[in-house]
């Protein structure tokens, strides 16, 4: 057998012994663990007048659907245009306002990912022309 079916026969074994629900917490965590990687910035809570600049710069308009949004608490979120970027993660540069949906939806996809997922290109996702 290859490593990979190995791999995958033993996570099978693992979510049999612990149960669906607390094998899929665990990966989440894991997921999160390998965003926390060390000297990268921790994500962090930003002011209200952030969301209505990002608001402002981007006419309203969010970054993943394309669509209007309202600029209400809780209906919008802040969020990380690379979410694997190492340097400057909470920069201006890569900040966008999106639907709480949205950003939902997007969870922490690679930019490569979210190109081929959305079918745009990457210069587009990332607030280029």
């Amino acid at each position: 057998m290859t490593k990979d079916i190995v791999l995958i026969e033993r996570l099978l074994e693992l979510q049999r012994q612990y149960g669906l629900y607390r094998f899929k917490c665990a990966l989440k965590d894991l997921n999160r663990r390998r965003l926390e990687i060390d000297g990268r910035e921790k994500r962090k809570r930003f002011p209200w007048s952030k969301y209505q600049a990002l608001y402002r710069s981007q006419k309203g308009i969010c970054r993943v659907c394309r669509e209007l949004m309202p600029l209400l608490r809780g209906e919008v979120e802040i969020d990380h245009r690379d979410p694997n970027r190492q340097e400057g993660f909470n920069d201006d540069d890569n900040l966008q306002l999106t639907h709480r949906k949205c950003n939902r939806k997007k969870s922490s996809r690679s930019v490569y990912q979210q190109a081929k997922k959305s079918s745009r290109n990457i210069v587009e996702l990332l607030g280029g022309s």
